[in-house]
């Protein structure tokens, strides 16, 4: 017995099991893996590389990658792979598969043959840090030990422990005798066979205890793996085919729309209470007796419809005219600008609830040009946004202005080289306006055909106008003012009913009543109104 003891003392010293060789860090002490005894640490060239072992012609590699990546990208990535090496003729085993990172995480990946040597390809996200993992020249089951065993540097992997199973032994009808007649055998006697029993008992339950304790430490073990797999396969063949995006797209974070419209929301009360400080001008009031050419003031009316507004005008008079302005291009602009932004803030909440990836999925599941809807969903308003833009620079946007009947009386059209050009009903050119200032001292100059300057419109309240373009006109609230000068002397301004935000006056000083045609002055008024129109955006007043 002692000789015995000491033949197998010697023969474990001279030939050592096949143990770990210890835990093998990356370069930032990320994660931490072990590896069978025999590999040792290795060099690579690419710097994304933090852990390379080798044993032989077999490597083992650890790439960062830039961004961490979920499940959902993990899987798309390797799925990326498995069509490449499936376009260059690989055969691969399988399609994905999972491994269990002890509960934790899950790595995937997929192997195939490259230059009769088995070949890895998998990804991974651990400690907050995802990697792409290349190894070569090593079994199955290693790889997946390997993998397996990814952990934070120090961090014990604790399995849970086995249960006992006790086993009881059950007394058997002895009815040994009459299946041995059956089988044609001759019986034994009856001391004979309950002597075998019992020592056929005694064996098994002297077995049985250590085979089943043996055997229960991996069963537990591999219980939540084998349900982490089956769980991985299901989803795998739901989106069986689906492709991943070419460009990974992850929703905005929803606390940056909270911020944003908080800010949006305490910037409009500020907007609102700089409009309220703004006082209208006064005039010098008109004569007792007016003659019947002072025209002034026109009480404007506006009504707006998705493609023209139309302006009801009437005179001192009660003469009634009508102007009209076209708007084509904002449903398809304003259309996509906030269905863009309305589709951000859906993605962002349904992000929050971990529920992101569905819109992905649900993009990608197009036939043909899923993978670039899902890689760019914001094609689908950026076409009607281009379809907008077409058609403000190129269909002409005119004012007509027209009399009871319809009959034309005025019409200003857009021009480049100046502002616009004013024709009156005949088509003739009467006067043209020529844009003046800078970004917030706005003004315009009307210039008849002697190319003198008869009078100016002014912006009234400039420093509106950089808070109309930030929160709109605030339902009304935050309008454009204008004035009319001479020089440097007001000769009428425009007056905006409080009560409404499509109603507004237009005044002179009866001093300066026969500056021009009443129509022109009308005409000039209403386009520079139209054309510089105040953008409307969602208020909270």
């Amino acid at each position: 017995m002692k000789r015995f003891i000491f033949i197998c003392a010697a023969l474990a010293l001279a030939f050592p099991p096949c143990g770990l060789a210890g835990e093998f860090k990356d370069k930032g002490e990320t994660i931490a893996v072990d590896f069978p005894s025999g590999w040792n640490p290795g060099k690579s060239d690419d710097p994304t590389v933090t852990l390379k072992l080798e044993k032989g012609r077999s490597f083992f590699e650890f790439s960062r990658q830039d961004s961490e990546l979920g499940d959902y990208y993990l899987k798309a990535r390797v799925r990326e792979q498995v069509d490449s090496l499936r376009g260059k003729g690989n055969q691969l085993s399988g399609d994905i598969k999972s491994v269990s990172l002890h509960g934790v995480s899950a790595a995937y990946y997929t192997s195939y043959e490259s230059m009769g040597a088995d070949s890895y390809i998998a990804f991974l996200t651990y400690n907050g840090v995802s990697y792409a993992v290349s190894a070569r020249g090593l079994p199955d089951g290693d790889f997946r030990s390997v993998l397996s065993s990814v952990r934070k540097p120090g961090e014990k992997i604790e399995l849970p422990k086995p249960k006992k199973i006790r086993v009881v032994r059950k007394k058997k009808e002895k009815d040994e005798d009459e299946e041995l007649l059956n089988a044609g055998e001759v019986p034994l006697s009856t001391g004979a066979v309950t002597a075998s029993t019992d020592i056929l008992n005694a064996f098994a339950v002297s077995t049985v205890p250590a085979v089943v304790e043996s055997s229960t430490q991996g069963a537990a073990a591999a219980a939540g793996e084998a349900a982490h797999t089956f769980l991985s396969e299901l989803a795998r063949k739901q989106e069986e085919n689906v492709l991943p995006p070419y460009i990974p797209r992850k929703p905005l974070p929803l606390l940056l729309w909270a911020a944003l419209i908080g800010v949006w929301v305490a910037g409009s009360f500020a907007a609102r209470s700089a409009a309220e400080a703004y006082t209208n001008p006064k005039l010098p009031p008109p004569p007792a007796d007016v003659p019947p050419d002072f025209f002034f003031p026109f009480v404007i009316s506006r009504f707006s419809t998705v493609k023209e507004t139309t302006y009801n005008v009437l005179t001192r008079q009660r003469q009634l005219l009508l102007a009209e302005f076209p708007y084509e291009h904002e449903l398809y602009v304003a259309g996509s600008v906030y269905g863009c932004l309305s589709f951000h803030v859906a993605w962002s909440l349904l992000g929050f609830i971990g529920r992101g990836d569905a819109v992905l999925n649900a993009l990608a599941k197009f036939p043909l040009l899923g993978r670039a809807f899902a890689s760019l969903p914001e094609i689908f308003f950026i076409v009607p946004f281009v379809i907008g833009l077409s058609i403000y620079f190129g269909k002409e946007r005119s004012l007509q202005v027209m009399d009871a009947q319809s009959a034309p009386v005025m019409a200003v059209h857009p021009e480049t080289k100046y502002y616009a050009l004013i024709r009156d009903g005949a088509g003739k050119e009467v006067a043209r306006l020529v844009r003046k200032g800078t970004f917030l001292n706005r003004y315009w100059e009307f210039v008849d055909t002697d190319d003198l300057v008869v009078f100016s419109i002014r912006d009234d309240f400039p420093r509106g106008f950089l808070l109309r373009k930030l929160f709109g006109n605030l339902g009304g609230k935050l309008r454009s003012h204008y004035g009319i000068f001479v020089q440097e002397r007001r000769a009428g301004f425009i007056f905006l009913d409080p009560t409404s935000s499509d109603r507004f006056q237009i005044h002179m000083d009866y001093a300066f009543a026969r500056l021009g045609h009443p129509a022109q002055i009308l005409a000039a008024v209403l386009y520079v109104i139209s054309r510089e129109k105040d953008p409307i955006y969602p208020s909270p007043f």
